[in-house]
């Protein structure tokens, strides 16, 4: 099936004034609600031709610092090198798209090279407004011309002759960059690949769109590289996130603008910023870009340098090949110190989440170095009092799709359920250890219930920070009461009461997310167990830590279950994975947590996201947290659900019984 271009989609939507749904962003990324438009803070200007060295290093490590980005003038590449550049792309572009397409990457292809629409894994089935060529252009070695457009017939002379030049500036500014930190001059670029380094060039090709208020040409992302050297076209599109706001790039003829690119932020131990950046369209003018990529060889591992490195300042990223950097980055996987290649091997490092045949890395690794700081998106908070079922509905489907997870208040729950719930569990924590142990999993018990420690198999041999009491709490013909502690005495009566209330929650949830899938309010809890739907309430006790920077109380996971709603108390800890970083999830009293999980996944086909969280822990105070697991019959066959797949939209999972689903999670 021959692939639509976008620059093909642009032609036709602009005789109709829309766009298809698939490019229409979500409100968070609209760039018309996201872009600011008052004042705007000016990305640095660099004048490259400053005689003094001492004063250029500095102009340039305070831009990398403070910004990731920044413009250079009077870089020595003569104006007539840049336009001949331009216009060879240009002219490749307006080309028969049967011409363009010969030099299309191929669909079996690992490289990232050739003519293309698609680049990384989409969220949410989203598309970008733009198409591309990629492909090598130093060293000789790396080239494969058969990427490279034989019309123009100007094409290859002017990339190489814009290669000779931009090498240049790459290696002068590697060697500044590298002064900055304090290192020798050609440190860093031995560092990134020394004469191994590769240059790939990206041409970037934003046709007019109708609708670009609610379009990007590029989504927000940091590059993999370690710098890239860009030239623009006169149309503006560039934007850059910073001071919570998206700003745009100024246009300054003849410059260039560089990036600061991940692995140079990793060799510096954070002291360079990868800048956060993304690409606008507009409605009239086709934009265009030249990036060129400065990239490690593949193999080349990269870490924080040791000299940078010390007590005071531990290193704060793990060393890692930078294909495996690559593949996990494209393939929307978290960053960790694993291979892919453990995956499926009888290697112990590696965790597989048990959603069909999709594999994905256990990124477990110390809470001081993967949290991030800045700028700290929210997660949905949504009032389940609103009286307009619709907006209700809209409201939840559009947090589990995009963040598989959300807070719900005035759930009508009371207040002082949720008091004497955790009192109690709080009650039987405090309790003397002999009494806590004759709540005990026995060993060699199948069921998950009780009192203990290890929930499932230690990856590395590795313990979390906590301990747990888990029993049923519905339906009854599930209880089992020899698990339920008799102290203190109204343990019982609070969480039965908990429970009653929790399930008017849970079905009304149930319904939304039905409806949000166009399925009837009942399908999505029938296909859970109705009835039968089994209610697993875990206690999570996480005691103080004296080294919370090195410990985790949950280890980073999805739930097993259809969907999980969990009680906090006060102490902040949860965190949530997004945008390839680790945020805090805002604690909100009385709120309940919604975890959306493996199972209703499974069933909406990867429409609502299955979310990937784990727990931190504090160093003066006790957290503790109530989640109820809503879990199906164990012999029940969960798959995607007939409704929801099509010719377009095929099954993403296997249907599995879930026992083995739960045992193979647990047992991993």
């Amino acid at each position: 099936m021959a692939v639509e271009r976008v620059q093909t989609i642009a032609f036709s939507s602009i005789l109709v004034d829309t766009i298809p749904p698939e490019f229409i962003r979500s409100e968070k990324e609209q760039p018309a609600l996201t872009t600011c438009r008052g004042c705007i803070p000016q990305v640095p200007t660099v004048d490259f031709s400053d005689p003094d060295e001492g004063n250029l290093t500095r102009l340039i490590a305070e831009a990398s610092s403070e910004w990731g980005m920044f413009q250079i003038v009077n870089h020595g590449i003569p104006s007539e090198v840049i336009t001949n550049l331009q216009k060879a792309g240009k002219e490749f572009f307006e080309l028969p798209q049967e011409e363009k397409e010969l030099y299309a990457k191929p669909p079996d292809s690992k490289s990232i090279e050739g003519y293309g629409s698609k680049l990384q894994k989409e969220v949410e089935g989203k598309k970008a407004w733009v198409d591309h060529l990629f492909h090598n252009i130093w060293p000789p070695s790396a080239i494969n011309y058969q990427y490279w457009p034989k019309n123009p017939p100007s094409y290859r002379a002017v990339n190489e002759e814009y290669c000779k030049w931009v090498q240049r500036v790459g290696h002068r500014l590697l060697s500044l960059l590298s002064l900055g930190l304090g290192l020798e001059k050609n440190e860093l670029k031995e560092n990134v690949g020394g004469d191994e380094l590769k240059y790939l060039l990206k041409i970037n090709y934003y046709p007019p769109c109708p609708r670009p208020d609610l379009a990007l040409g590029v989504v927000a992302h940091t590059d993999m590289s370690s710098i890239t050297i860009l030239v623009p076209n006169e149309v503006q599109g560039l934007q850059v996130f910073r001071d919570d706001h998206w700003f745009d790039v100024k246009y300054i003829p003849d410059a260039l603008v560089i990036h600061i690119g991940d692995q140079l932020e990793i060799l510096s131990n954070g002291k360079y910023k990868s800048v956060l950046h993304r690409t606008t369209v507009t409605k009239e003018i086709t934009r265009m870009s030249w990036p060129v990529f400065l990239e490690p060889p593949s193999e080349l591992a990269i870490g924080p340098l040791p000299k940078l490195i010390n007590e005071k300042n531990p290193p704060k990223y793990q060393k890692k090949k930078y294909c495996d950097y690559v593949y996990c980055k494209l393939n929307k996987i978290a960053q960790t110190k694993y291979c892919r290649y453990c995956l499926g091997t009888d290697c112990t490092v590696a965790m597989i989440r048990g959603l069909g045949d999709r594999r994905e890395l256990h990124p477990c690794i110390c809470p001081a170095i993967t949290t991030f700081h800045g700028y700290v998106p929210q997660v949905p908070t949504i009032d389940f009092s609103d009286p307009d079922e619709a907006n209700l509905t809209r409201l939840i489907a559009e947090a589990s799709m995009e963040w598989g997870i959300f807070q719900i208040v005035n759930h009508g729950i009371p207040s002082h359920v949720i008091t004497s719930l955790q009192k109690v569990g709080r009650e039987f924590f405090e309790l003397s250890q002999e009494e806590k142990e004759l709540y005990a999993k026995p060993p060699d018990s199948k069921s998950i219930e009780g009192y203990g420690t290890k929930l499932q198999k230690e990856v590395e041999g590795k313990k979390a920070w906590v301990d747990h009491l888990f029993h049923k709490v519905w339906p009854p013909s599930a209880i089992n009461y020899h698990f339920w502690p008799k102290n203190p005495p109204s343990y019982r009566d609070a969480n039965e009461e908990y429970t009653k209330c929790l399930r008017g929650v849970a079905d009304r949830l149930f319904s939304r997310l039905s409806l949000g899938l166009g399925l009837e309010e009942d399908e999505l809890k029938k296909s859970v167990g109705g009835d039968e739907l089994t209610y697993l309430l875990k206690i999570n006790y996480y005691p103080p830590c004296p080294r919370p920077d090195l410990a985790l109380g949950v280890v980073a996971h999805t739930d097993m279950s259809s969907i999980t709603m969990l009680v906090p108390n006060e102490v902040q800890g949860l965190q949530v994975f997004r945008d390839d970083h680790w945020f805090d999830v805002k604690y909100i009293p009385n709120a309940l947590v919604i975890h959306i999980g493996d199972q209703l996944e499974i069933l909406s086909n990867g429409k609502y996201k299955s979310v990937l969280h784990r727990t931190t822990v504090n160093k003066e105070m006790t957290r503790m947290s109530w989640p109820v697991f809503l879990e199906p019959p164990p012999e029940l066959a969960i798959g995607p659900l007939s409704k929801l797949i099509n010719e377009e939209n095929p099954p993403k999972y296997k249907e599995k019984y879930y026992s083995p689903v739960n045992y193979g999670r647990v047992n991993i």
